[in-house]
């Protein structure tokens, strides 16, 4: 994900983590490599198994709030919020007007929610550095509750922090909450290809399995109060989309038993009903919505979880 928008203009730029370990393709070369093994490996008895390692399974209620009575808050930039409300203010209003849900941004001195509505606004970062130099500097000037901190393999996050993403999201939290902030977590998958990481991959392993091994979702929320597990590449296969998501709930709860677990989707991966349906596959505390150039797109998805219940 990228939210480093202009909060001036409005205009945002987005960025969902590599969708393979080369950085193209919507179906990364593992995904093509593992597909019949995770098809044969238990996906109709609930179990996805790769080689030893097994990802927790899937849960077979869905995560309907309508049924559940308990409805997820929401996430997305703050230009991106700002793009909808100008395209349908009732929907956007329905779920952002809210402190519940968060808008990013990246204005050190004014809040990047420009609608007008009570959407937390939550400071993003892509480097500890950056981040600690603002803290130093008292760069930071608008009174912010919430920060973010997103790795991810590229050019956005110092090489050192990709190489040892967990040291990098406890200095990152530790100095957050000596500050008073809340800490949202969204640690991408990609971070598995990254060369010299001191926690690199085994011979054969797709980031997804590395993830989950390492337990990046555990460190994470250790480090935060919210996680956000950046899965949107999965959304038009649901199976794993659901799968992956709670073996890192599992991981993350464990390892901080209050902390809130995110769920991520993407208009670059997967039509409105498609993210629909990978949201309603899981029960999450919120969700992550990118729409990067595809407003209206965000616009019907938000209808059809409106009309869902959510």
């Amino acid at each position: 994900m990228r939210s480093n928008e202009n909060s001036s203009s409005g205009k945002s730029e987005e960025h969902v983590g590599p969708v393979s370990e080369t950085g193209t393709g919507r179906h990364p070369p593992w995904w093509r490599k593992h597909r019949r093994a995770l098809a044969k490996g238990g996906v109709a008895a609930g179990i996805i198994a790769v080689g030893a390692l097994i990802i927790a399974p899937l849960v077979s209620s869905s995560g309907n709030p309508a049924s559940a009575g308990v409805k997820p808050v929401w996430m997305m930039t703050a230009g991106n919020i700002q793009q909808m409300s100008q395209q349908d203010g009732p929907t956007t209003s329905y779920f952002f007007h809210t402190a519940a849900a968060k808008g990013a941004g990246s204005s050190l001195v004014k809040t990047p929610i420009q609608a007008g509505y009570a959407t937390t606004p939550v400071l993003a970062y892509t480097s500890y550095a950056r981040f600690s130099s603002d803290i130093k500097a008292n760069s930071i000037t608008y009174p912010y509750k919430w920060v973010m901190y997103d790795p991810e393999n590229w050019s956005q996050t110092p090489v050192s922090e990709q190489q040892n993403p967990i040291g990098a999201m406890r200095q990152f939290g530790k100095l957050a909450h000596a500050h008073g902030l809340q800490v949202v977590m969204a640690p991408s998958l990609d971070l598995g290809a990254v060369a010299g990481s001191v926690l690199p991959r085994q011979k054969g392993e797709s980031v997804s399995h590395w993830y989950v091994r390492v337990n990046i979702a555990g460190a994470a929320a250790a480090a935060g109060n919210t996680y956000i597990f950046q899965d949107e590449f999965n959304t038009t296969n649901v199976p794993v989309y659901a799968s992956l998501f709670n073996s890192v709930k599992a991981q993350a709860h464990a390892a901080n038993a209050t902390g809130k677990v995110y769920s991520e989707v993407s208009t670059m991966n997967g039509t409105a009903a498609q993210m629909a349906a990978a949201v309603k596959s899981v029960t999450a505390d919120g969700f992550y919505v990118a729409t990067p150039g595809a407003t209206n797109q965000g616009v019907q998805f938000f209808k059809q979880m409106k009309a869902a219940g959510y």
